[in-house]
């Protein structure tokens, strides 16, 4: 709940018990309950206009200690140079590295692949438990083992990274190659931008 909500509750609060104050007075000095709210209202007043009135008034001051706060903010942002820029660097540092955070997350968590049925497509890997390697990928053997033996998977493609040297230019360039099987972009359901995928022969 806002303060403003607060205030204008308590307001409205405020107006009740001075009624029923007012009210009980009423009753005391010897008028019917009915008798003694009625004068207790008349002399209170409309009641709606009222908080509407004070509504305005609240607004007009809360504006007007806004505006004070901002001038004052700036007069002591203009007397102290060095920490307005070691602010707005914090506030830029900070304000940049959520951005990046959540356009890496939203990359990878939440949108999904560029591919026809990206729900389906799962990349497995192997752990050595002699050894105690986790993600290690597969064997040939057990690549095989999948294609032949598992009902699992529609279709199977085996791919490989490695950091290569690419020449035939003018100078060497180190890139990271991809191999992969000859069913690979048919798995992926991708086509080529430009010439065409190797497929099986």
């Amino acid at each position: 709940m806002s303060r403003r909500q607060r205030m204008m509750e308590e307001l409205e609060r405020d107006i009740r018990e001075h009624i029923a104050m007012e009210t009980q007075d009423n009753i005391d000095r010897g008028m019917s309950p009915e008798d003694a709210r009625y004068a207790a209202l008349r002399k209170f007043g409309n009641v709606t206009r009222v908080t509407e009135e004070t509504r305005e008034v609240w607004s007009v001051v809360w504006l007007e200690h806004l505006r004070q706060d901002i001038g004052y903010a700036f007069r002591m942002l203009r007397r102290s140079p060095g920490f307005t820029a070691v602010a707005v660097l914090t506030l830029a540092l900070g304000i940049g590295a959520n951005v990046a955070a959540f356009t890496v997350v939203h990359a990878v968590l939440v949108n999904p692949l560029p591919f026809p049925h990206p729900e389906q497509l799962v990349r497995l890997y192997d752990d050595l438990r002699g050894s105690g390697s986790r993600d290690v990928g597969l064997s040939v053997p057990e690549l095989w083992d999948l294609r032949d033996k598992s009902d699992v998977f529609q279709e199977i493609s085996a791919m490989a990274s490695a950091d290569v040297n690419l020449t035939g230019g003018d100078h060497p360039e180190r890139i990271e190659m991809l191999g992969t099987s000859t069913n690979y972009f048919t798995v992926l359901s991708a086509q080529a931008q430009l010439g065409r995928i190797y497929t099986k022969a």
